[in-house]
C-alpha cells in the first residue's frame, strides 16, 4: 500500500491484496535457484539493514524502485545506496 493508504501502482494493476502479495513473494523466494540465493544469515542481515533505512517504504526501495526482499534475496545484488549498506 502507498503511504496514502491506497494500493500502490503495481498492486492496482494486479489487484493483489497485501496477503496475496506476501504469498507470491514467499513462493518466489522459496523457488529461487539455490546458486542465485543469498544464504539465510546474510539475507536476514540485509533485510534488517533495509528495515532501518529511511528510503524503504512498504517494502519498496525509493532509491531504485525494487522490492527490497527480492533484491536482498539474490546473492549478486547490492544495496542501491551510496555507499552500499550491504
Amino acid at each position: 500500500m502507498a503511504a496514502s493508504g491506497e494500493p500502490c501502482i503495481p498492486c492496482q494493476r494486479t489487484g493483489l491484496s497485501d496477503r496475496e502479495y506476501e504469498v507470491v513473494l514467499k513462493n518466489y523466494l522459496e523457488n529461487m535457484d539455490e546458486d542465485m540465493k543469498t544464504p539465510e544469515p546474510a539475507y536476514r542481515e540485509r533485510m534488517s539493514s533495509c528495515s532501518r533505512c529511511e528510503f524503504l517504504r512498504n517494502g519498496i526501495c525509493r532509491l531504485c524502485g525494487c522490492f527490497a526482499a527480492l533484491r536482498a534475496a539474490k546473492t549478486h545484488n547490492h544495496c542501491a545506496d551510496t555507499p552500499s549498506r550491504w
